[in-house]
């Protein structure tokens, strides 16, 4: 309980769950490799700060690499440690879009079986399923990417950022803070690579496979809008509300672009679900922390 906390300008405190390489410097942000501007926190552990501390709590692609107890517990860990008033974003994949978009394709590749609409057909199988249940890195949809044989735009439009640099996609030139995101990650990467015939050696030695289940890749639950109302009602918060990738109730979150993409326009992971929530104050937050425990 005793981590350093960051304040904005404006002397607001700020939460950044899971962040991954994207992350803002007025933040704080934790995650499973420790950096410059970025603590380490195993997220099913109970989260390093005091009750009533941040403004807003942001986390993003994480709940859903989560098992549904460690989800529920997060959310309760979100609720206590936001401030009267505070506000909590959630993103995850969206499970009712990708399940939407899987049947539009099946019908499309049904009606009229191109090479196209079938490409698109198993691509979104993939999207709903690979992650769930790959017991390798990567899984299948790793092995498509490598063949080639598939459709680059329809990728691209699905996935956003996460398979730009895999396609080679340039775009306008970043703002200093992606800039720094990017170079962060690519050090990461690079020492990564650096260490990778040591550790294909070792693996070879000791018969080692990484197992996504245990490494925290595989997604272990899906959330969709009322999943994740459910969640954070459960867990006391109030104003439950769907926003856009560049809409929040988070003051200044158009500073900090943490889900816009890298390119400078759109969502940076077009396939998620954006959700905020409330901790609500004085008489209003113990009436819904009492039936959130009901």
């Amino acid at each position: 309980m005793g981590a350093t906390v960051n304040r904005s300008p404006e002397g607001l405190i700020y939460l950044n769950l899971g962040c991954g390489s994207h992350f803002h410097k007025e933040w704080n942000n934790l995650d499973l490799f420790r950096h410059e501007h970025v603590e380490y926190h195993d997220l099913r552990q109970p989260l390093p700060y005091p009750a009533d501390t941040f403004a807003a709590v942001y986390c993003s692609h994480v709940l859903e690499h989560l098992t549904p107890s460690q989800g529920k517990s997060l959310a309760q860990e979100i609720y206590r440690v936001l401030a009267e008033g505070g506000v909590v974003r959630i993103v995850v994949p969206d499970l009712e879009e990708i399940c939407r978009e899987y049947l539009a394709r099946l019908a499309a590749a049904q009606s009229e079986p191109s090479e196209e609409n079938i490409s698109r057909y198993l691509w979104l199988t993939l999207e709903l399923l690979d992650q769930l249940v790959r017991d390798k890195p990567g899984g299948l949809m790793a092995e498509v990417l490598q063949r080639r044989q598939v459709d680059e735009p329809f990728i691209t439009e699905r996935c956003g950022d996460e398979f730009a640099a895999f396609f080679n996609r340039a775009g306008p030139p970043e703002s200093g803070a992606q800039a720094a995101q990017r170079s962060w990650a690519e050090k990461i990467i690079s020492k990564l690579v650096s260490h990778r015939a040591a550790w294909q050696a070792l693996k070879s030695r000791l018969k080692i496979t990484p197992d996504p289940r245990r490494t925290g890749e595989a997604h272990r639950w899906m959330y969709d809008r009322l999943s994740l109302r459910l969640l954070l009602e459960e867990a006391g918060l109030v104003d439950f509300a769907v926003k856009k990738f560049d809409d929040s109730d988070i003051p200044h979150w158009d500073r900090y672009n943490l889900d816009r993409s890298l390119a400078g326009h759109g969502p940076r992971k077009p396939d998620s679900i954006y959700v905020e929530g409330k901790k609500p104050s004085g008489v209003a937050g113990l009436k819904a922390l009492a039936k959130a425990k009901l």
